[in-house]
């Protein structure tokens, strides 16, 4: 279009953009009068209808849903730490995976990297944020971690992982054939909920002309109301039973990326990876000095490793 330069905005809005997957959110905006044709963004003056599979896609559904949940999980961290009370998470932060991952068991709160020097020797450590910045105010035991012996523990877990893959697998493919359940709400499919929405649509346009007919009339008036109200619960399940399919189309998305791996996985890494950490770890909790817990990202496993 000529723009020299890419702003955050239309990034962010190519990345929503339900288009590049095939589908359509029409009335996005509407025309308010025939004469100035001045268009505004509907903000719910006039119900929008969402159409699949209306053109052919150019990027598939499974990178979409990804990319909205990496958008959320970015939005929803804590805001940047206060002085005047107890630490928060902080904004996000693609550097190191740990630092995502890495929670003291003691306080919840997230590890930082460190790097200590002392006789011209660095070393790199992990800290508790809160022991960094409170002292034992909030935390008072959770051990400093040095970073090799942190990473041979997330080799050796995500090793000890691998090991039970075809136990996994198994569990991963059953969850996967779950999340592609029709998409139903209380018994109501989401095509029938469009149906009705319609449907109300044109009657509250026909009771609309008769209450401007006759504007004392109680009964219109609360007919017109009971329309009213039933349309706004229908929309509201029209939207919950579709970020319910988002949800569910995201997580079958990294079911079977999950079972991939699982298919490539080597007999043993021989070396820590933050791409791989960041991918297939959920949370890494800090028992004590000698002990994490692995959460392996979407299914049911953890494990204890020792740090040595």
């Amino acid at each position: 279009t000529g723009v020299k330069q890419w702003s955050w905005q239309t990034i962010h809005n190519i990345l929503i953009n339900e288009r590049y997957i095939g589908d359509a959110l029409l009335q996005k905006t509407y025309t308010t009068d025939c004469i100035s044709k001045k268009i505004v963004r509907n903000t719910g003056e006039f119900p929008m209808v969402y159409v699949e599979n209306n053109h052919p896609a150019i990027i598939s559904r499974d990178m979409f849903y990804q990319a909205k949940a990496e958008m959320a999980r970015r939005a929803s961290k804590r805001k940047v730490m206060q002085k005047t009370g107890k630490t928060e998470q902080g904004k996000y932060s693609s550097k190191y995976a740990l630092s995502e991952l890495l929670i003291c068991g003691e306080c919840g709160t997230p590890y930082k990297r460190c790097t200590w020097a002392r006789n011209g020797k660095k070393r790199i450590v992990w800290r508790c944020v809160s022991r960094l910045e409170f002292g034992k105010k909030y935390c008072h035991d959770s051990p400093s971690l040095d970073e090799g012996k942190l990473h041979r523990a997330i080799v050796a877990a995500l090793n000890e992982y691998g090991a039970i893959r075809a136990e996994v697998k198994a569990g991963v493919l059953e969850l996967a054939g779950l999340a592609q359940s029709h998409d139903r709400a209380d018994g109501v499919s989401l095509l029938e909920l469009k149906q009705r929405l319609d449907a109300l649509t044109a009657e509250q346009a026909v009771l609309l002309d008769k209450v401007l007919e006759d504007m004392d009339s109680l009964e219109l008036n609360t007919q017109l109301e009971a329309v009213t109200a039933e349309k706004q619960d229908i929309m509201d399940q029209m939207q919950a039973l579709e970020e319910d399919k988002s949800q569910r189309s995201l997580r079958a998305s990294r079911q079977r990326e999950m079972e991939a791996w699982l298919d490539q996985q080597p007999l043993c890494f021989t070396g820590y990876d933050d791409t791989i950490t960041h991918k297939f770890i959920e949370r890494i909790t800090v028992v004590d000095a000698g002990t994490i817990r692995v959460k392996i990202r979407d299914v049911d496993v953890v494990i204890s490793e020792g740090l040595y």
